[in-house]
């Protein structure tokens, strides 16, 4: 069994806790990772000759300018960006990334947006502005027969299918480079949100020639043990080349005058402001870790505890879990405990153990709801659906540091609630 937490900045930090002060136990990895310790380390190092990028003449100034942009080549190499084609452009976050693909999206051809059931609301609430269709699952997994019907009956019609490379509920995760042949062969663009995928498994573009092309790819840096909210979008560059940028500001031109606004070329036109230099170094320093930890042992280690967990939850009668498949998933599991709320849950292993989980709908209303087999109301009524009690879940989320001791901590801390609230 691999051990990586030496590797995590903040590990052995205690917690109070009802029975005193604990070693904190994070499975809420899916929302954020802890640092990693080089990356820390690193990021000290390097601040002592940070200073404005692209624009200073001063040593500091084009240390900071060639780091910076040294951290997009390091990007495009860990999921495979060919930079003759792609544009590796810094943002706030996954979010912020794929609000701008949604800002140029009318520029593709096609008038439809297909998004699915399993996505956070970054890829659902941006293409709602568009005609557009929610592909729905069937058996717990994309139903990929409806999707090509989808396409043949709106042939020419479709412009985007967005997917997310793993559900941060369920943690299945879909056949991306699948998905992308299929859009191809119907001219469809493919987008891909990566937050959660791209820290658990390998992510390849491929070539704009090869039919598994991932067209654009989004990710976060504080998913990925990188701290300093940074996020990355990797597009054509065609597709953001002499357009008015998401967002305006400095650096976003070239020249400006009476006769009007000459736009820089990307991603300087799409970095608007003084950009987030030790972020973007921080995420590039990740992703080298990251690759050099070797993916297969980390999959392989981070699916024992999946797998471990799923065991030790599934032996307690009372724990409902939403989603028991071991294949094509990341580690990630959602329950609920009978006639328990999930936020009581939640603050009971906060309390009692130190240990950091999820709880609510994580971002991802409309998944959680059909999991939960809700159904939305025929009228919406603002004032009543604000006085409802948000229905939702726990959340169990791991990254590659966490030990199957921290299991065993948690199924006996959940034993214990049960006990006492049952």
């Amino acid at each position: 069994m691999l051990n990586y937490t030496d590797l995590i900045y903040g590990h052995d930090k205690k917690v109070p806790t009802h029975q005193g002060n604990k070693c904190y136990i994070n499975f809420d990895n899916a929302a954020s990772t802890p640092p990693f310790k080089s990356v820390m380390n690193y990021l000290y190092r390097e601040a002592e000759w940070y200073s404005s990028v692209h624009r200073g003449t001063g040593y500091k100034s084009q240390y900071s300018t060639n780091k910076y942009e040294a951290a997009r080549e390091i990007m495009a190499c860990f999921v495979g960006a060919d930079l003759h084609h792609e544009v590796v452009i810094f943002t706030k976050n996954t979010t912020d990334a794929i609000n701008k693909v949604s800002h140029y999206l009318g520029n593709l051809p096609g008038e439809i947006v297909i998004y699915t059931r399993i996505e956070h609301h970054s890829n659902e609430l941006p293409w709602l502005k568009f005609p557009n269709i929610c592909l729905e699952l069937r058996n717990g997994v994309l139903d990929l027969e409806l999707l090509e019907y989808l396409f043949a009956t709106h042939r020419g019609k479709i412009k985007l299918l967005a997917v997310s490379g793993a559900s941060n509920v369920t943690g299945y995760t879909p056949p991306i480079y699948s998905l992308a042949e299929l859009a191809h062969r119907y001219g469809a663009k493919i987008l891909i949100d990566g937050a959660q995928l791209v820290p658990h498994r390998p992510v390849n573009m491929y070539q704009p020639e090869d039919p598994r092309h991932l067209d654009f790819l989004a990710f976060s840096g504080h998913k990925m043990y990188a701290p300093f909210g940074v996020g990355v979008l990797i597009g054509p560059r065609s597709f953001f080349k002499n357009r008015s940028p998401s967002q305006v500001g400095g650096g976003t031109v070239k020249g400006i005058g009476p006769a009007g606004v000459i736009w820089a070329e990307p991603p300087d036109s799409e970095e608007a402001g003084s950009p987030n230099v030790l972020g973007a170094l921080a995420i590039a320093k990740a992703s080298e870790i990251l690759t050099g930890l070797s993916w297969p042992k980390l999959i392989e280690h981070e699916d024992a505890l999946l797998n471990y967990t799923l065991e030790k939850l599934s032996a307690i009668p009372e724990v409902i879990i939403y989603d028991r498949s071991r294949q094509n998933r990341i580690g990630v599991i959602c329950f609920n405990i009978t006639g328990n709320s999930h936020y009581s849950v939640a603050k009971y292993l906060a309390d009692s153990r130190g240990i950091g989980v999820r709880n609510g709908c994580f971002c991802a209303r409309s998944y959680v709801r059909s999991l939960l087999n809700i159904s939305g109301p025929k009228a919406f009524n603002k004032s009543e659906f604000i006085k409802q009690e948000t229905p939702g879940m726990v959340r169990v989320s791991f990254g590659c540091y966490n030990q199957f001791s921290e299991v065993d901590i948690f199924i006996t801390a959940l034993q214990d609630f049960i006990v006492n609230n049952l």
